[in-house]
Parts: C-alpha cells; structure tokens; sequence
C-alpha cells in the first residue's frame, strides 16, 4: 500500500502521543520513587522474602522429622509461612496497581477500526433475453485511527494519584500491623507453651508424690501404725493427680496445634520449644514507651495515611469544576475503485465531561464529611494506642511484683511440704495434714508460673502497643533455680 503525506503526517501524530506518554510515565515514576526510598527501607525490614519466593514456598516440616524451635525461629516461621502475612503483601500490590490506573489519564487513549465493504451496480438489458450486458460491483475497506490525550486538567489527576499513593502507604502500615500481631500471638502462644509445658511438670512431680505416699500409707498399715482411710486417702489423692494430669497434657495438645496454626504450618506438631519461663526487666521508661508508640505504631501510621487519603480525595473532588485540556488527532482512509478516500485531523481542546455542578457538590460534601471523619479515627487510634500503652507498661510492674510475691509463697510452701513430709514419714503426722500440704505445694508452684505467664504475655502486649521489641536489662530480680521449684 503506498504512504501518502496525510497518512505521514497520522503516523507522526500518534508518535507524539506515545513518546510524551512515556516521558509522562517516567517523570511520574521517578518522583514517586524518589518519594517512597525512606519508606521502601522500613519495608525491607518487615519483609524476609519476596513476593515470588512466597508463592513458591511451602514448610518443609513433617511430623516424621522432630524439631527443637526457639521465639525466634517461630516467629520467623511465622512470617515466612503464615498466610494473612502473604495475604496482607500481595494486597499491597493491589492498592500499588491504583497509583498506576491514576496517572493512566495522562496516557493516549486509540481507537481503530476497519470497516469492509461491497457495492456495485447492475444494468440489464439490451440483450436476448434479458441478459446482464453491464455490471459495476467492488469491494473495499476503510481502516480509520483516532488518538486523544490529556495534557492538562488542574491538578485533578495529580490529586487521585496522591490519594491512592496515601492508600498504598497505608496499606504498607496495615501490613506491619498485621505482622507485629502475628508476632504477638506466636509469643503469646510461646508462652502458652511453656506455661502448660511446667503445669504437666507439676502435675507429674505430684503424681510421682502421691504414688509414694500410698506406697507409705500400705506400709504403715500394714505394720498397723496408721488406719485404712490413710490408705483411701492416698489412692484418691493419687487418682485425682492423674486426672489432672491427663488434662494437663491435653492442654499442652491444644497449645501447640495453636502454636502451629500461626507459624501457618498447622499439621506440623513434632517439635519442642527450647526455652523456659523466665523474667527479664526491660530498659525503658513510660515516656519513651508512650513517645515511641506515636511516632512509629503502624495501626497509627496507616490511620494517619488514610486522613491524608481523604484529605487528595477531597482536593479532586473540588478540581472537578475545572475542565480538562487535551490534543486529539484521526486519520481515515479508504482502499477500492470507490473507497480511495483519505482524511486527517488534529487540534486542541478544552472541555468539561459530563459535568453535573449539581453532583459535583454533593460530592465535595461527602468528601470533605470522609475527611473530617478520618481525622477523627486517626484521634481514636492514637487515644486507644495511649491509653494501652500506659495499661501494659503499669501491668507489667505490676506483674513483676508478683512474681516476686508469688517466689516468696513458693519457698514458703515448699518448707511447709518438706515439713509435713517428714512428720508423716516419722509417723505422726496425718493423712490430712500432708494432702494440705501437697495441695498447697502444688498451688504455690502453678500461681509462680502463672506469675510468669503473666508478666511475659503482657510484655509481648506491651511490644505490640508501641511497634518495636523492648531491649532488656542485665538486672536480675530474683535468681530462679529448678531445683527451687
């Protein structure tokens, strides 16, 4: 097909549009990228993998292979393998496409087609019976191209691409949330863990006791020193133990299923936990608590990031009473004995879309309405954010004092047991007396390790309300030793 100069001229037209497209494309990237380094740092930090290796990973643990995990490789399972995480990254991705889908106004929006065609005419007669002696008839196509493209419209382009940037960065802060609050569980259900790990302790140690005392109590009785009911007395004791321990390791099942169900490995239970309940102070004060919480809690972040949202919302809503300046340009041809026919335009104009002032107005109210409404939810949060911060930082005093009260009950207890366990054994003691004291042994030992599950739950509670771990101190409080419990 041979190129005249109106068809040139299309051709250079179309090559405008695209080449200042992309000119467009890469000033608008590059100032959103020279935007978003401070924040891709932060990110980086959360995330241990990509997205790629995240689709394409599974847990490599099966129950055949036995695994000692410590916090820290449970949490890192965590983040590698539970799915709310992977869900919550690749929801970035989805308010990220947004800001693209924004700045497309600036792109050449074409529009081609091919219309085909057949004509001709007939002429009968002139001929024995009535013959066609004449006949015109033609096929042709008529290809047609037409380009337009916004150059300027007030800044209401500019205004959504920065309301969904605000809403990308806010999703980025919803998936720090959600991960610091995975890591709160999986210490939460450490701790868990560890809490039922010693109750079954307990419970097996008082098993093992009360078998001895019932081998005491036969003995006794059968020497005729102490009457049968030391013997009843025993055997139920013993039975109860046992039943208490049954429900004890049952609890120690169920902890860790729900361990494995946030690492998002949830068949997996072969595996043991290598710590123990400990305590550990913490280098902080409430100010720096309560400070630290509002300048980097990402829940507050990401309300912060949506009262802006709202604010770029409501800036385009305004800067839809301006029109919106654009260059077009079209080029039709035709191919055929009829259809040789060619034509061309560009120009520039100035026009509004369909504006309804009406609309436009009611709009900017229900924008402005989402404005205020997300400065007062940013208020919420950060009321909220205070006021948990300042309840765990006094819970966790006060969960250290008792500890130490909850030490002191344990000694205490423990002297008392040793006592009425050498009055029994010498025989004059009861059976009474040395269920009391077993019982109180037994409860003393559970309250100090729930002591401990308290004031580590609520450090993990406390690591949550302000967004980052807490450094811990050398100081000692009091020297816990197994052989004291």
């Amino acid at each position: 097909m041979k190129i005249n100069k109106k068809q040139i001229l299309s051709l250079m037209i179309l090559s405008c549009f695209v080449l200042t497209s992309v000119d467009t494309a890469q000033a608008f990237s590059f100032k959103k990228n020279k935007n978003n380094n401070a924040q891709s740092v932060n990110t980086n930090k959360t995330k241990p993998v990509n997205n790629k290796i995240w689709e394409s990973e599974t847990p490599p643990y099966t129950n055949e292979v036995h695994s000692v995990f410590t916090m820290n490789d449970c949490i890192e399972n965590a983040i590698r393998y539970n799915p709310s995480i992977q869900a919550s990254i690749f929801n970035e991705d989805v308010y990220k496409s947004r800001v693209g889908q924004a700045w497309a106004n600036y792109f050449p929006v074409i529009s081609a087609g091919l219309d085909l065609s057949r004509s001709g005419d007939k002429y009968i007669g002139g001929g024995p019976g009535g013959v066609a002696t004449n006949q015109y008839i033609t096929m042709g196509y008529v290809p047609n191209i037409s380009a337009n493209m916004l150059i300027f419209d007030f800044g209401k382009t500019k205004a959504t691409a920065d309301m969904a940037k605000r809403l990308y960065e806010a999703n980025k802060e919803d998936t720090k949330e959600n991960i610091n609050l995975i890591i709160y569980n999986i210490k939460a259900t450490y701790y868990n863990v560890l809490f039922a790990q010693a109750q079954v302790k307990v419970y097996e140690d008082t098993v093992a006791d009360f078998q001895l005392q019932l081998d005491q109590a036969w003995g006794f009785y059968r020497y005729g020193t102490k009457p049968k009911i030391d013997v009843v007395t025993a055997e139920y004791n013993l039975g109860k133990a046992k039943l208490n321990l049954v429900r004890a390791k049952n609890i120690l099942d169920v902890a860790k299923v729900q361990l494995s169900k946030i690492m998002g490995m949830p068949e997996y239970t072969n595996y043991e936990l290598s710590d123990q309940l400990t305590l550990n102070l913490f280098d902080i004060t409430e100010e720096e608590a309560l400070k630290t919480a509002i300048d980097i809690r990402p829940e507050l972040v990401a309300a912060q990031k949506s009262a802006d949202a709202a604010k770029m919302n409501l800036r385009a809503m305004r800067r839809e009473f301006t029109p919106n300046l654009g260059i077009y340009g079209s080029y039709r041809g035709g191919i055929g004995d009829k259809y040789n026919l060619q034509s061309g335009q560009i120009g520039v104009g100035l026009n509004y879309n369909a504006l309804n002032i009406w609309r436009v107005k009611k709009q900017v109210d229900e924008a402005r309405a989402t404005y205020n409404r997300a400065k007062a939810q940013y208020e919420d949060v950060k009321h909220n954010v205070y006021f948990n911060v300042k309840k765990n930082y006094m819970e966790l005093e006060t969960d250290r004092e008792a500890i130490v009260i909850a030490k002191l009950a344990l000694d205490q207890a423990k002297e008392q047991y040793r006592q009425v366990t050498g009055r029994y054994k010498a025989g004059v003691g009861t059976a009474i007396e040395l269920k009391d004291g077993e019982n109180t042994y037994l409860n003393a030992r559970l309250d100090f390790y729930n002591a401990m599950l308290n004031y580590n739950t609520t450090a993990a509670s406390l690591e949550r309300e302000i967004g980052i771990p807490l450094k811990h101190k050398d100081e000692k409080v009091i020297n816990i030793r197994e052989e004291d419990l």
